[in-house]
């Protein structure tokens, strides 16, 4: 029985290694930082209704010029009213997609995402909808 249970158990290792090992094909490899606030727009003024603000994600946070994306948490606190957040590479065409919804009763709401950078300094765009809110972005690895 305990010899059954050991061939069990290796082949269950072998498994999770080969497909921890096949994950990382492709043309880009991931690299995990130790969460970093890379944005906080509370010190300042929050995005207003249909506002769109960039962001440098790049050499912040230990991430490297080379990054072609991020993994991000984004957080909205204090909004005043329903709205959504799009976050995409600076520089391109903003998407018909949301990165985060929210009401006026979510005092604070945090969803992640993975977003390519674009070329430019401010390599991070964000547009709020409606209303005004505040924004943190906390970058938790990057690839390139």
């Amino acid at each position: 029985m305990k010899q059954i249970t050991r061939v069990i158990l290796m082949s269950i290792a072998v498994s999770l290694l080969a497909s921890a090992v096949w994950a990382q094909t492709g043309p880009y490899s991931f690299f995990a930082i130790t969460p970093c606030r890379a944005v906080d727009t509370r010190g300042g003024s929050p995005l207003g209704p249909g506002q769109q603000r960039n962001f440098a994600i790049r050499g912040v946070c230990g991430v490297p010029a080379t990054a072609a994306a991020v993994s991000i948490n984004v957080t909205v606190v204090s909004p005043t009213t329903a709205s959504f957040l799009t976050l995409w590479p600076t520089g391109g065409s903003r998407p018909n997609v949301s990165t985060i919804n929210f009401t006026q009763n979510d005092p604070s709401l945090a969803n992640g995402a993975i977003v390519g950078l674009g070329t430019t300094t401010t390599d991070l765009a964000v547009f709020n909808s409606t209303g005004n809110v505040h924004v943190l972005i906390d970058v938790t690895g990057y690839f390139q």
